[in-house]
């Protein structure tokens, strides 16, 4: 289900169900940030952000397996893939740590970012640390299952690996841009999404080279705590 490798020819993916499941899915995610942040924040954009969720997770499995007719496997994934998520990870969130230690620390300004999340109630430690785990652990799971396996396999139906990996890290890259234009400075943003550009390309290629998500997953998890060490110290 998180990975699909050798499709039969006779349930081959179509070029045309290729791109109606990438027009479907793809802008969910924008979609959902897009209606919270910006078309109707409050209620109503909550609602319309937990919708978009919810579309995410069902999404992409029921069009894979009904309207696209293909299998649902839970690939293994053997040592190397899970080696090279794990260093992957670590030397992601290292070079995210340094970075702004080194380049941006002492030139951001964080106030917009601050005002956010003290109007979401997230005004101490303890509860960054939660919201921290969510996305670390959960979110990034499905970003992995929704980006790297549905998106990216649909992609291949339509191009060559080379170019579906970097269709898939700039579909990934456009949904991230959009979150961070609501709390960073845009010549930060334009920073932070091309690590997020390079970190998506990796991810892909890391599902590509392993025949499953989790080595992405493992790595995604490192880069995660790379940036959540630097919201810490941004607002604590």
């Amino acid at each position: 289900m998180f990975y699909a490798t050798g499709i039969k020819s006779h349930t081959a993916l179509t070029h045309r169900s290729a791109l109606v499941a990438l027009l479907l899915v793809a802008p969910i995610p924008s979609l959902g940030v897009w209606a919270a942040a910006f078309a109707a924040p409050g209620a109503l954009g909550s609602v319309v952000w937990l919708l978009a969720k919810l579309g995410l997770l069902l999404g992409p499995v029921l069009i894979w397996r009904f309207a696209q007719q293909q299998p649902l496997r839970w690939p293994e994934v053997g040592r190397a893939g899970l080696l090279a998520g794990i260093t992957g990870g670590t030397l992601l969130g290292l070079i995210i740590v340094l970075a702004y230690w080194l380049l941006a620390r002492d030139s951001l300004d964080f106030s917009e970012l601050q005002r956010f999340v003290t109007q979401a109630g997230i005004d101490s430690p303890g509860k960054y640390l939660g919201l921290a785990l969510y996305l670390t652990l959960v979110n990034s799971l499905i970003e992995e299952y929704v980006f790297r396996w549905f998106i990216f396999v649909q992609l291949r139906r339509l191009m060559v690996t080379g170019l579906a990996l970097l269709a898939s890290a700039l579909v990934f890259t456009v949904h991230h841009s959009l979150v961070l234009s609501v709390y960073v400075p845009w010549h930060f943003n334009l920073l932070a999404s091309a690590g997020v550009f390079s970190a998506g390309l990796i991810w892909s290629y890391l599902c590509q080279r392993y025949g499953s998500i989790w080595p992405a997953y493992l790595c995604h998890i490192g880069a995660d705590i790379g940036v959540f060490m630097i919201g810490y110290d941004a607002l604590f």
